[in-house]
């Protein structure tokens, strides 16, 4: 339903006049439902430690081995997932398709529980090869990559720009849909506009998701990588949107922005991941169980392992949203997704509201612009651009 003017003016005035104050985080209490065995609906396999790049601001730190996960830890974690209810298995390292084996066993364990609903797997897309792109279609894979903007700025974070832009045309000559995530730091904001630019002759591309820094690893010890400036944001947020548009009008199939079609969703109070209410669970590659991709490592967030998860445990990070009062009587309180359980943890120390920023620039413009379709609305694709979440 178009908004009325009148309405586009008060989400205006709930948006503007709240203070970007910040999160003060608290340890969350494990709540009275973690108590009982929580389904586990997103499972994460780390196959190996072993990566070809070493990112600017990578969260495993300079921790990388080269353990690769064994079949039993796959089929132990696979086995526990399935027993419960169907599940996503999302495929993850370091660099998965250094270890295309260990990809096609999985797939392969996943498919016989008859309980795996979807793939996913997250690549740096510099080994890509014509065996791994038939077992991509083969498995229906949903295709994440990583990728921060033009080449330049990619390099810059993440290096081997030219591979990765190679391994895109890949995907792009064998007809595998795909779908990117941008990490947001003060480099990469300022070209979101430009990362579209670059996306747009490829017709295979679905989507972009925009991941803010997370203070961990690499990240977290200062030097290349750093948070983006609140103004820098939202500047390059505008710019980025006033893209879409136009590479959208063009295009066949549109290229959609995760974090707006959140805010477009048609249910009350998204959640941001299945990590806020205790259903997901990361395996590393020895199989010790975390709450999400971003905790591995950190004993703090230990769950147990493979063998013996601590359910209760994965229910850790459930609160996206820490009592603060700049939510209140904000617009999008209703629909706001929050923010990312395990950044808000390691970003405890940034107080400029990133995500707050994000979503209110994103909704002005959806009400500005709530007159002018950069799509249709309520296709196929709005169900899958809400699961890069993880």
């Amino acid at each position: 339903m178009p908004l009325e003017k009148n309405t586009v003016k008060n989400h205006h005035a709930g948006v503007d006049n709240l203070p970007f104050s910040g999160y003060a985080y608290q340890p969350t209490p494990i709540s009275i439902l973690s108590l009982f065995i929580m389904a586990i609906r997103y499972l994460i396999l780390a196959l190996t430690h072993r990566c070809n790049l070493r990112c600017a601001y990578c969260y495993n730190g300079d921790g990388n081995s080269e353990t690769d996960m064994p079949e039993a830890v796959m089929r132990q974690a696979i086995g526990q997932a399935s027993s419960q209810k169907p599940f996503h298995l999302q495929l993850t390292g370091g660099e998965p398709t250094l270890v295309p084996l260990s990809i096609e066993k999985a797939a392969i364990l996943a498919r016989k529980t008859g309980r795996c609903r979807s793939l996913g797997i997250q690549t740096n897309a510099t080994c890509l090869t014509p065996d791994l792109l038939t077992l991509f279609k083969t498995y229906n894979f949903q295709i994440g990559v990583s990728l921060d903007g033009p080449p330049a700025i990619h390099q810059q974070q993440r290096g081997m720009a030219a591979e990765t832009l190679r391994g895109l045309q890949q995907l792009e000559g064998a007809g595998i849909p795909f779908r990117v995530t941008t990490v947001v730091t003060q480099a990469s904001a300022a070209t979101l506009d430009r990362l579209v630019l670059t996306l747009a002759g490829f017709g295979c591309v679905r989507g972009v998701g925009l991941d803010l820094l997370v203070g961990k690893g690499r990240a977290g010890q200062g030097g290349v990588a750093m948070p983006a400036d609140p103004q820098v944001l939202e500047t390059g947020i505008h710019s980025m949107l006033a893209a879409l548009t136009a590479v959208n009008q063009r295009r066949r199939i549109p290229i959609r922005l995760r974090e707006q079609e959140l805010l477009r969703a048609r249910r009350k109070r998204p959640v941001f991941c299945h990590a806020c209410v205790g259903e997901s669970m990361a395996v590393d590659p020895g199989g010790d169980v975390y709450p999400c991709g971003q905790t591995m490592g950190d004993a703090r967030f230990a769950a147990g392992t493979v063998w013996q998860p601590q359910y209760p445990r994965l229910a850790a990070l459930h609160e996206t949203k820490p009592r603060q009062t700049a939510c209140a009587g904000c617009a999008l309180e209703a629909i706001c997704p929050g923010d990312c359980p395990s950044r808000i943890h390691y970003n405890r120390q940034n107080e400029r509201m990133l995500v707050c920023r994000l979503y209110r620039t994103i909704w002005r413009w959806n009400c500005d612009n709530a007159a002018q379709k950069q799509y249709p609305e309520g296709d196929s694709e709005t169900h899958s651009i809400l699961s890069m979440s993880p």
